[in-house]
């Protein structure tokens, strides 16, 4: 294994250039590859200079969006890395490029986590780096709670994209019902996202011949997990106005989904941020959530439906997250009556669409989170670079 960097910088090379080294999953097809996508749209707004590290490592996502790879550059250039990666991937970046990517630069990893505790076996990562970036309140809270170094709060930018857009046919679904979107990954961990719990609050909320309403629900990875697509069809079998996309849909048309449906629904345990909530607030389309984690940094009872929940603990490992911690239980009941408050109150469903589009667009614009990054630069090279 290859030592940490030394973390004696506070000579750093003043001859680099100004700017930013992007790396980062920025092919993929995942939530971190989006996370660094953000981050490129955020420094192009507010003209920062950067060039990105296109990291694969042993991730087996698609790597097929190519919307950044006229920024890709093959070494770093810059006297800041950005590393969208998560804390437990750190070491596997030094060992791909050693320690010549990390010494005489300002070193900040942006990370993502879901639970209240941040894992104590990562935390060997932080040897790495000078700084900390997280997209929330509570993930910040979390990690500066053990973080030797600065921890400082960057939330994403939202830009919802739509090249081709499309109408219902497109997707095979009901012109004229009233439509809930939630998303299934059967591959993903389920005790988290929990989606079935969106599917609960629909059916009691309506009945399973309502061809008013409906739920469109977005499989992803059904093909190569039979068993939890064949849980899922069991769950919805005696209703007709549940409706299935399992289709793979491009980012834009993905996009295009988003924006014809009615109104999107998540009822998750924790979130490390919270970006289909944020995307369906960009284009004006009111949401579902639960009233706990990172995404109240941004939804509150003007802008979203809340969702009540209770405090639990995991009482099993999933991954990494580990039993000893706690996480939301949802009210399905509570989320069953925003359900039909949005069908039914067409001045409410109006209000709660309007202002969360306003907030996204203001507080979260990519020119915002631009110059709020310049900002942070600034004083980095004013402390560590003594200009």
């Amino acid at each position: 294994m290859i030592n940490p960097p030394s973390k004696d910088r506070r000579k750093l090379i003043n001859n680099q250039i100004e700017g930013i080294n992007l790396l980062g999953y920025s092919r993929a097809e995942m939530g971190v590859g989006e996370s660094c996508r953000l981050a490129a749209n955020s420094l192009n707004a507010a003209d920062i200079p950067f060039g990105i590290l296109n990291f694969s490592g042993m991730n087996s996502s698609r790597k097929s969006d190519l919307s950044w790879v006229h920024k890709e550059i093959t070494h770093p250039i810059y006297n800041i890395n950005v590393f969208h990666i998560n804390a437990e991937q750190i070491p596997e970046v030094n060992v791909k490029y050693g320690n010549i990517l990390f010494d005489e630069r300002y070193n900040i990893g942006y990370w993502h986590w879901e639970l209240p505790d941040f894992p104590d076996e990562w935390l060997d990562s932080f040897n790495y780096l000078d700084e900390i970036w997280v997209p929330s309140t509570f993930v910040g809270d979390a990690i500066a709670m053990k973080s030797p170094i600065p921890v400082i709060k960057i939330p994403h930018s939202i830009e919802v994209k739509i090249s081709d857009y499309r109408d219902r046919s497109y997707y095979k679904l009901p012109d004229k019902s009233f439509l809930f979107l939630t998303l299934y990954d059967v591959n993903s961990l389920q005790e988290r996202k929990n989606p079935k719990a969106s599917i609960e609050a629909f059916k009691l909320a309506f009945e399973p011949n309502d061809m008013c309403v409906g739920l469109v629900i977005k499989v992803n990875g059904s093909k190569s997990n039979q068993q939890e697509s064949n849980k899922l069809f069991e769950l919805i079998s005696e209703y007709e106005n549940i409706y299935i996309i399992e289709e793979t849909l491009s980012r834009s048309d993905m996009n295009s989904l988003i924006n014809v449906i009615d109104c999107f629904i998540s009822l998750h345990r924790s979130e490390g941020f919270g970006l289909g909530f944020a995307e369906a607030m960009y284009l004006g389309i009111p949401v579902i959530g639960t009233n706990w984690s990172s995404n109240t940094d941004f939804m509150n009872e003007k802008n979203a439906c809340l969702v009540d929940y209770k405090l639990v603990p995991l009482e099993n490992d999933f991954g990494p997250y580990k039993s000893y911690q706690y996480w939301a239980d949802p009210s399905a009941q509570h989320a069953s009556e925003y359900m039909r408050k949005l069908v039914n109150d067409e001045d409410y469903r109006s209000s709660i669409a309007s202002q969360g589009q306003a907030y996204i667009k203001e507080m979260h614009s990519p020119s915002a989170i631009g110059n709020l990054i310049r900002k942070r630069m600034n004083y980095i090279h004013k402390w560590k670079f003594g200009g």
